[in-house]
C-alpha cells in the first residue's frame, strides 16, 4: 500500500464531507451542533480503531467494500438531486439519459484516477480541498459584512437527536478512513485529529455562512449551501456562481473517486487474482447502486451505515498490526 501524509489523508476525507454539506437540505444552528456532536462521537470511535493498528480482517473488508459501493451510489444520487440548482451541461437531456451521461463522465474520470494510485490522488486532493476552503472563506467573509446575522437564531424545526443523525449521515468517508488509515505515515492518531478538527471547523464555517445569507428564505430553497454560494457576491464585477460550479464539480468527482478507489483496493485484497477489472467493476456497482437507491430517503440508511462502520472498524482490525502502529 502506498504511503500518504496526514494532510493528504485529511484532504481526501474532508472533500467528501464538504460535498455532502453542499447537498444538505434545510439547516439551522441546531444542525451545526448535531454535526459537531456526531463528529465528536466518530472521533472517539476512530481513535479506538487507530489503537488497534489500522489493518482490517477479511470479513471487515467485505463490509467496507459494500459500504464503499453504497456511499458512492449515495454521492451519485446527491449530485443528480442538485442538478436543478447547479448548472450541468446536459440541461436539454433530462431524466435517465442526463443521469447516465453524468454517471458516464464521472466514471471515466474515476477510472483514470483510480489507475494512478492513492498517492497521486491524495496529492491532488490537497489542491482540491484548498480550492474548496478558499471559496468557502470568500463566501464567509462576504457573509460577515453583508448578511443578516439575526437569521442565525431562527427557530429550529428538528431536535438535537435528529440533527446528530444527520451529522452521522454526512459522514460517507468513514469507510475510506478505516481502509486508508493504515497507509498514513507517522502517528495515525494525529492524522485522525487533523481530519476531525478540519471537519468540525469546515462545518462551522459553512453553517455560519449559510444561516446569515439564506436563513430568511430557508423554506424556499432545497439546497441552502448552494443557494448561499449563489447569493453571496463579494466582488462587484464578478459573480461567484462560476467559481462555485467548478469547486462543486471537483468535490463531486473526488468524492466518488475516493469510494471507487476504496472499493477497488478492497476487491483486490479479497480476490488477489482479480486485479485488471476491479476499478471498472466497482464503478459499475456504484452506478447500479445509485439507480437502485435514487428517489429514496437515505438519511436513516446513511446514518446507520456510518454507525455500523464505526463499530466494525475497531472490532475488525487485525490485532497483530497494533504492535506496529504509529
Amino acid at each position: 500500500m502506498n504511503r500518504i501524509s496526514k494532510f493528504q489523508f485529511t484532504a481526501l476525507l474532508l472533500i467528501t464531507d464538504l460535498f455532502s454539506l453542499c447537498c444538505f437540505g434545510s439547516v439551522s444552528l441546531g444542525t451545526l451542533w448535531g454535526i459537531l456532536a456526531a463528529a465528536a462521537v466518530q472521533y472517539l470511535a476512530a481513535m479506538c480503531f487507530a489503537v488497534q493498528g489500522g489493518a482490517l480482517k477479511k470479513w471487515a473488508q467485505v463490509f467496507f467494500l459494500v459500504y464503499a459501493v453504497f456511499s458512492g451510489g449515495a454521492l451519485f444520487v446527491s449530485l443528480w438531486r442538485t442538478r436543478s440548482v447547479v448548472y450541468i451541461p446536459y440541461e436539454a437531456s433530462h431524466g435517465i439519459w442526463g443521469s447516465l451521461m453524468t454517471a458516464g463522465l464521472i466514471a471515466l474520470v474515476c477510472l483514470y484516477a483510480s489507475s494512478t494510485g492513492i498517492r497521486l490522488v491524495a496529492r491532488a486532493a490537497v489542491i482540491a480541498a484548498a480550492m474548496a476552503l478558499l471559496s468557502l472563506s470568500v463566501d464567509l467573509v462576504s457573509a460577515v459584512f453583508n448578511a443578516e446575522w439575526s437569521n442565525v437564531s431562527l427557530p429550529e424545526k428538528r431536535g438535537l437527536l435528529s440533527e446528530i443523525m444527520r451529522g452521522f449521515g454526512l459522514s460517507g468517508s468513514l469507510g475510506s478512513m478505516a481502509v486508508w488509515l493504515d497507509s498514513v505515515k507517522g502517528d495515525k492518531s494525529k492524522a485522525l485529529t487533523a481530519y476531525f478538527g478540519a471537519k468540525a471547523a469546515a462545518a462551522a464555517a459553512v453553517m455560519l455562512t449559510v444561516l446569515p445569507v439564506v436563513g430568511g428564505i430557508m423554506e424556499l430553497t432545497d439546497f441552502p449551501v448552494i443557494t448561499a454560494a449563489q447569493l453571496s457576491q463579494p466582488f462587484e464585477a464578478q459573480r461567484i456562481d462560476s467559481l462555485f460550479m467548478v469547486v462543486f464539480s471537483v468535490l463531486a468527482i473526488f468524492s466518488v473517486t475516493l469510494q471507487v478507489m476504496t472499493g477497488a483496493y478492497l476487491l483486490g485484497e479479497l480476490i488477489p487474482r482479480f486485479q485488471r477489472w476491479r476499478s471498472l467493476t466497482v464503478i459499475a456497482l456504484v452506478i447500479g447502486a445509485a439507480f437502485i437507491i435514487n428517489g429514496r430517503e437515505l438519511l436513516t440508511a446513511r446514518a446507520c451505515a456510518a454507525a455500523a462502520a464505526l463499530l466494525i472498524a475497531p472490532v475488525g482490525a487485525k490485532k497483530s498490526a497494533a504492535k506496529g502502529s504509529g
